[in-house]
């Protein structure tokens, strides 16, 4: 792990004990994707995609409005003004930097679903050396996928720290990634962890549920149900991951006392994880970036 994503970690832990507030921007991220989490672990069917998508445009102003008070925590007291100010002030061109992301993301999506239509054809219904290719590509294509994802993990931080706009974000993180490749690597190793860590509480109890209940037996399940997935697209939203995926909606029996404390825990823990995760990426692009002004200056003077 580098030494900056650990410098980084010991600062972004400091400026959250010295500004506890930045766990209020995390709360009211929480509080935008409860409904949610809520109707997932649910099984209330359609409402929580229709709700996905209004996290998606919500989400911007939440992140954008956090790294602002992240930004003033790294140097002195962070206030929840700075929450509002920014948020406002850079939702815009967040929110396109987002869509841009979500552009990436649809088109690999697209070349997975040609690459595994032509394969299906080709191999026409059997396993054989064309199958094999197809799953080999298949595999190249998701490593590349989460390449372009590591790369414009830091759009979000450009856009507030460096007022860039939507283009300038992400390929100004691609950069920034590209000079800083350990550090990046300990930085999302890191995160990852913790990511994995804030979602024990939930997941484990949910792993508990399927593998117990009619879900994992065969038996009916109960009247209440369901699984849990991210609070919305993109790796710029940054909530605490789910378990949507993994259990693909099957019903896990919860009853509604179990929802409802279920989706407490899950806002207490994506409270904390979120205002965390963007403190911590804040930290580490200041500590290891230059500013796109800098960077101009910089060229210029070539």
């Amino acid at each position: 792990m580098g030494m900056s994503a650990v410098q980084s970690l010991r600062t972004a832990v400091d400026a959250l004990s010295r500004s506890p507030v930045l766990v209020l921007g995390g709360l009211v991220y929480a509080l935008v994707v409860l409904p949610q989490r809520a109707l997932q672990l649910a099984s209330v069917p359609l409402a929580p995609a229709a709700l996905q998508l209004l996290t998606f445009f919500v989400t911007p102003l939440v992140v954008a409005g956090v790294v602002g008070m992240a930004r003033e925590a790294l140097h002195d007291d962070a206030s929840f003004e700075a929450f509002t100010a920014t948020g406002k002030a850079r939702y815009v061109d967040l929110l396109l930097a987002t869509l841009v992301e979500f552009g990436i993301q649809l088109a690999f999506g697209i070349a997975f679903l040609v690459l595994a239509l032509v394969a299906v054809v080709a191999a026409g219904g059997s396993v054989g050396a064309v199958g094999l290719v197809g799953a080999a590509l298949g595999v190249l294509l998701a490593l590349a996928y989460l390449v372009v994802l590591f790369l414009v993990q830091f759009y979000p931080v450009l856009v507030v720290v460096d007022d860039a706009g939507p283009v300038d974000a992400v390929t100004g993180s691609v950069a920034f990634v590209r000079s800083n490749v350990v550090g990046t690597l300990g930085y999302s190793v890191v995160t990852v962890a913790l990511g994995l860590l804030a979602t024990l509480p939930v997941s484990g109890f949910a792993t508990y549920r399927f593998l117990t209940s009619g879900a994992g037996s065969g038996e009916t399940p109960g009247p209440i149900g369901g699984g849990m997935s991210q609070g919305g697209p993109g790796t710029g939203a940054g909530g605490a991951p789910g378990m949507g995926e993994l259990f693909g909606g099957a019903g896990l029996g919860l009853s509604t006392p179990e929802v409802v404390a279920l989706s407490l825990v899950s806002v207490a823990t994506t409270a904390l994880f979120f205002a965390f995760r963007h403190t911590y990426a804040t930290a580490f692009y200041r500590l290891n970036g230059r500013s796109v002004e800098e960077r101009v200056l910089d060229d210029e003077s070539d």
